[in-house]
């Protein structure tokens, strides 16, 4: 369900950028390790009951080591010290700059996938381009005061 999606993609973006608007206030006030701390263990918290039932019927034993390594790569690199360099961004920059960087990631990583063959560069992804970099350049744009 392509609109249903599109919703979600709206909601989550609308979400974040109010979460960046609320992060520059709080990382005033409180530890960046341990802001990151407790949005984890509410996350988790939250999350368990969704997906509990999915977690208890993988079976561990049978996935090789390697791919475990890679798992935990994301879950460490990928996501904690990603949203933990974030937060600690926000002590030093506006909220914008912030997530100026973020909503160039998809751009970036269509970048790197089609110059290793992985993805196909198409009118849709080009359009995103150009609709990210719009983005970009209003939430870059001084406010005029009249």
């Amino acid at each position: 369900n392509a609109s249903l999606g599109n919703l979600l993609v709206f909601t989550n973006a609308f979400s974040y950028g109010i979460y960046l608007v609320i992060v520059k206030k709080l990382m005033d006030k409180y530890n960046a390790f341990t802001f990151v701390k407790w949005i984890y263990t509410f996350g988790f918290i939250m999350v368990l009951p969704f997906g509990w039932n999915e977690f208890q019927a993988i079976n561990w034993e049978i996935i090789p080591n390697p791919i475990l390594w890679k798992i935990g790569f994301v879950i460490l690199f990928s996501t904690f010290f990603t949203y933990l360099l974030n937060l600690l961004s926000m002590r030093e920059l506006k909220p914008t700059t912030v997530a100026v960087f973020i909503y160039l990631q998809p751009l970036f990583a269509t970048v790197i996938a089609v110059s290793y063959g992985k993805d196909d560069l198409s009118l849709v992804k080009l359009l995103s381009a150009v609709l990210i970099f719009g983005g970009v350049y209003l939430v870059t744009q001084k406010k005029s005061v009249p």
